[in-house]
């Protein structure tokens, strides 16, 4: 397969690897005002990240096949909208249970983005833009688990 030197997408790439990080650590700051709103114990408010992992862990192992057999662009997609439905439901939450369905479901939405990208970088361009490529955006990936509870911080004072 001949692979095209095309225009990247920096920023849309990095987003889909930074996405599952982001969502792990950026509501981490709110954790006691989640708390207070949804009436809860802090041990339940922890098991939200607890339930988010296990989330991320566990879709990883399905989208590869998955992105293999119904193609990448699909998947992807896919799993954007699961994401994004996961989303919706934490918004919308007034009780604990759905915070952490949505929060479920939420991991099974951005383990898609987080296990795709990667490989969609080297199905699309040669081995040295490849190489550029992942050069670029995996220091951002290293520094997102930091980055995100300073930007979920921000988000609850505002």
């Amino acid at each position: 397969m001949h692979k095209k030197n095309k225009t990247i997408p920096y920023i849309w790439l990095a987003g889909l690897s930074m996405l599952g990080f982001l969502a792990t650590d950026m509501y981490l700051p709110a954790f006691d005002v989640i708390r207070q709103d949804l009436g809860t114990s802090q041990q339940m408010i922890g098991w939200s990240l607890t339930i988010f992992l296990f989330g991320m862990a566990g879709g990883q192992l399905v989208y590869g096949p998955l992105s293999q057999r119904f193609g990448k662009k699909l998947i992807l997609s896919s799993s954007l909208l699961i994401f994004s439905l996961g989303s919706i439901i934490c918004a919308l939450s007034t009780h604990i249970e759905w915070l952490l369905l949505g929060r479920l479901i939420q991991a099974l939405g951005a383990c898609g983005s987080t296990i795709i990208w990667q490989s969609y970088v080297m199905e699309k361009y040669d081995a040295k833009t490849s190489q550029r490529i992942f050069a670029t955006i995996m220091p951002l990936v290293a520094l997102s688990p930091a980055l995100a509870p300073l930007l979920g911080a921000v988000l609850e004072t505002h």
